[in-house]
């Protein structure tokens, strides 16, 4: 069974009133992320430039793909490299309103496999500035504190990250 870490909404995020719209429906999206580390022990952080806040290495899982292969996949997409997933840290539920959106996603602990190479990003990410960082995690999560998203979904995405961040430094 994994754990529920977080429910995020609008409201939850100080965004508007009301939290998910039941009876509605929602388009579902999954996701898997990555708490990525180094061979020195840091760990790879996403920051995007251009909308001003820090997410992990992650994105959407494709039809067919267990959620692992996602997160795996994503990796080497966004940051360069193969990985190998430890373990497991929890997932969050994202409602968002604006969109009749449901996003669910996951979280894996993760370390670097050989060489770190370029990303391969999609136009959307380049279009964000995203770029690469290796950071201590203590690091990121005061980074992340101190981000000030400047889109709608950015609030829902830094959230979700610091519920992952927040998990694993609880627990190690």
């Amino acid at each position: 069974m994994r754990k529920l870490l977080s429910e995020i909404t609008d409201e939850s995020l100080g965004l508007e009133r009301g939290v998910e719209k039941l009876g509605t429906d929602y388009r579902l999206r999954k996701s898997a992320r990555a708490i990525l580390f180094n061979q020195d022990g840091k760990m790879a952080a996403q920051y995007l430039e251009n909308c001003m806040y820090h997410k992990l290495p992650g994105g959407g899982v494709d039809p067919g793909e267990t959620l692992e292969i996602a997160a795996i996949r994503e990796v080497l997409e966004e940051v360069g490299c193969a990985c190998e997933i430890v373990s497991e840290i929890g997932m969050t539920i994202e409602y968002r309103n604006k969109y009749n959106l449901m996003h669910i996603s996951y979280c894996f602990v993760a370390t670097v496999v050989g060489e770190i190479g370029s990303p391969t990003l999609e136009p959307g990410e380049v279009e964000e500035g995203q770029v690469t960082k290796w950071v201590d995690p203590d690091e990121l999560f005061e980074s992340m504190q101190a981000d000030k998203p400047n889109n709608y979904e950015g609030y829902f995405i830094l959230e979700r990250e610091k519920s992952f961040l927040k998990e694993y430094l609880k627990s190690n």
